[in-house]
């Protein structure tokens, strides 16, 4: 058995009621957790009276095709499905988005990224690593709970595909062109076109208000292609009382007109607030997402002065606010415009400095949340090329844990920034910092892929600079590695990434590393099946960490000595240093570890058939959990209650304790696994 540190949980079904009880473990149903509402903000909708008829059809049947919306940028392909999604009504499940990210400067979603995030938000806390299980998983979840989605800017057929729902379900797809593959899945395609003439002045008069009584809004309108976005912005240019000189060329494509009206609604922009709009084309984010902070710091600005430039662009029409935090770009191709005009305005070096300080913020921040979340952890300070001017308060656990939840859908996009423009240090210490938050959560894939690119540019940095900073990033990475690889199941690759980090710190003659890696060596070997080699080289351990005075780590080891010490039948042994570890653990404030100290006890007096001080030992230890918000050990502390209980008879009572559990590994295999193997010992009926 392994540590398992993720601490998110919404429980699906009845959850653990564990404040002071020490007796066994009660049960107890919550309120639902929350339904997903990722729908961005409702727009303004002009005309489109037959489509919207059209869709209101389609999506009103029992089971309703997916819906594929077509047409240029701009054209109000997003404004249209928001509008039919919302009044639609909200489907038990909730609503999903995601922005796919066709025409990002990053390259598109990644499917299972998408899928990770969504099962999430439906209460899922440890997603299938596996991308096809995870899509499966949301397929069965939202099978009995129908969901209204929006998957906007799709790249291709196979990126949709992979995150559709349940049949029953509401899904609306915009795409800049036909998606073959979908269509012939049977999908309902509509082409979205320009607003006739009456239209397209309407929602020009509407969007200038009174100062458009004394233009020629007919003029306009038709110079506008009838392209709601080019209207938009020209609407917001004569509210602002600006004159317009929108003249394309009337064969020139739909684009044209978008991109000519998105010129010169930024040669109008002050020249501070057009900075801004440059620099938001540098920031290393997903689709066309805005992060208001990175924002600030990718432009050197304080938060007061970023909000005030923000708001001034969200009334040019350039960006869509949808939330507190985060802005939209106004069209799919924003991004790039934005982009675009800082290569030409400030130059390749300039941007890159943007995107940097960008990154910088993002390392500063991560670290800031990493050392609060776990403070036990040896961290490395990256050097800042540029300082953030201002920093979030990150001063206890849950505000670390709620700035990882906001920003650790920017992990992939800028690691992969990081390491297409070869800055290796951005790299290697994104990556080491949000190692606390990537435990807790267990992205596989996303996981996997952290350390592909990370450990590489760790090793350049050491190959450049072999300072003893870089290389303790480097042997912290391949450590946490061999947990990734312990995890899913590689246990030849954690033995060889246990082995690595061990010679490197060897080499460096740092002690306190060498008993680190030296005990990742041991649960290593203790899950690869070798119980008593694992056994002798934790006993070393303890002894070298005895020896540094580290009470927090000899505690820890005391744990999976004692794990190795019960698989090889020395219980009374193990017991005692489970309880030493304990007193160790509890003395420094690490309520996780102290809790599998007495999640271990218990589950030994169980097998011996110490049943009351069993159940009083998984108490304490729900306690500990609970409050530490450790959903997988909870479900390890409930599937041996389970055991428990029906070891003494009670089958009912080990039933319901064994389906809380499974509720609660919902997405882990080989936990699903353990569950049922358990309830066919004992007889249970599930």
């Amino acid at each position: 058995m392994t540590s398992n540190n993720s601490i998110s949980g919404t429980v699906l079904g009845a959850a653990v009621q564990a404040h002071t009880v020490y007796g066994g473990i009660t049960l107890h149903t919550p309120a639902p957790p929350p339904v997903p509402r990722q729908l961005p903000r409702r727009r303004p909708l002009v005309d489109r009276h037959d489509l919207t008829a059209a869709l209101a059809d389609v999506l009103h049947r029992d089971d309703p095709p997916p819906v594929l919306l077509t047409g240029p940028a701009g054209i109000g392909k997003t404004t249209l499905a928001l509008h039919a999604l919302h009044t639609r009504g909200h489907p038990s499940g909730g609503q999903l988005f995601a922005d796919l990210g066709a025409h990002s400067t990053a390259s598109p979603a990644h499917p299972g990224d998408v899928t990770a995030r969504w099962l999430r938000a439906l209460g899922i806390t440890q997603p299938p690593p596996d991308p096809e299980e995870a899509g499966a998983l949301l397929r069965t979840l939202t099978a009995s709970r129908p969901v209204a989605v929006l998957l906007d800017n799709a790249a291709d057929d196979e990126q949709v595909r992979a995150l559709l729902p349940a049949e029953g379900s509401l899904v609306i797809v915009t795409s800049r062109c036909p998606l073959a593959g979908l269509l012939a899945d049977g999908a309902h395609h509509r082409a979205v076109g320009p607003l006739p003439p009456d239209a397209a002045r309407r929602l020009l008069a509407d969007t200038a208000g009174g100062a458009g009584a004394a233009c020629d809004l007919a003029a306009l309108a038709e110079a506008c292609r009838g392209v709601p976005l080019a209207l938009a912005l020209a609407g917001a240019h004569l509210a602002a009382g600006r004159t317009l000189t929108l003249q394309p060329a009337p064969a020139a494509p739909l684009e044209t007109v978008v991109t000519a009206a998105l010129a010169q609604t930024f040669r109008a922009l002050a020249p501070d607030t057009a900075r801004v709009y440059r620099a938001l084309g540098a920031l290393p984010l997903p689709g066309a997402r805005i992060d208001a902070a990175m924002a600030g710091a990718a432009a050197g600005l304080d938060p007061s002065a970023t909000i005030g430039h923000l708001i001034s662009l969200t009334e040019a029409g350039l960006i869509h606010p949808t939330d507190d935090e985060h802005y939209t770009f106004a069209t799919a191709g924003g991004r790039r415009h934005a982009a675009a005009l800082g290569r030409r305005t400030e130059g390749n070096d300039q941007t890159d400095t943007i995107r940097r300080r960008a990154l910088d913020w993002l390392l500063a921040e991560a670290y800031a949340a990493s050392r609060t979340l776990h403070p036990f952890r040896r961290t490395v300070e990256p050097h800042l090329r540029h300082p953030p001017p201002h920093r979030a308060a990150l001063a206890d656990k849950q505000a670390a844990l709620a700035w990882f939840a906001r920003c650790d859908t920017y992990l992939r996009t800028a690691l992969e920034t990081s390491d297409r423009h070869g800055q290796d240090d951005v790299t290697a210490h994104l990556a080491h910092a949000w190692w606390p938050w990537l435990l807790r959560q267990r992205p596989y894939v996303l996981w996997q892929l952290t350390y592909k690119l990370a450990i590489p540019a760790a090793q350049r940095l050491v190959a450049a600079a072999p300072g003893p900073g870089n290389r303790t990033v480097l042997r912290e990475l391949f450590g946490a590695r061999a947990t990734v690889r312990r995890a899913t199941g590689d246990h030849s690759g954690a033995i060889e990434d246990c082995g690595t980090a061990l010679t490197l710190a060897a080499e460096d003659k740092d002690a306190v590393a060498y008993a680190q890696h030296l005990h990742d060596l041991g649960v290593a070997t203790h899950e690869s099946g070798n119980p008593g080699l694992a056994q002798a080289c934790l006993a070393e351990v303890l002894d070298r960490r005895s020896e540094l005075g580290a009470v927090r780590d000899t505690g820890v080891t005391r744990v999976a000595l004692a794990v190795s010490l019960h698989a090889l039948g020395h219980d009374d042994t193990a017991l005692g240093h489970l309880r030493d570890a304990y007193r160790e653990l509890t003395s420094v404030g690490d309520g996780l570890n102290a809790g599998r100290a007495r999640a271990w006890e218990g589950r030994i007096l169980a097998l011996r058939g110490a049943f009351g001080p069993a159940e009083a030992a998984f108490g304490r230890a729900m306690n500990l959990f609970v409050t530490e918000r450790a959903q997988p050990w909870q479900g390890r502390v409930l599937l041996w209650s389970g055991e428990l209980a029906g070891a003494q008879g009670h089958l009912e009572q080990a039933a319901e304790l064994l389906r809380v559990a499974r509720r609660m590994y919902v997405g882990s295999t080989a936990d699903l696994r353990a569950v049922a193997e358990a309830a066919a010992r004992i007889g249970a009926v599930l």
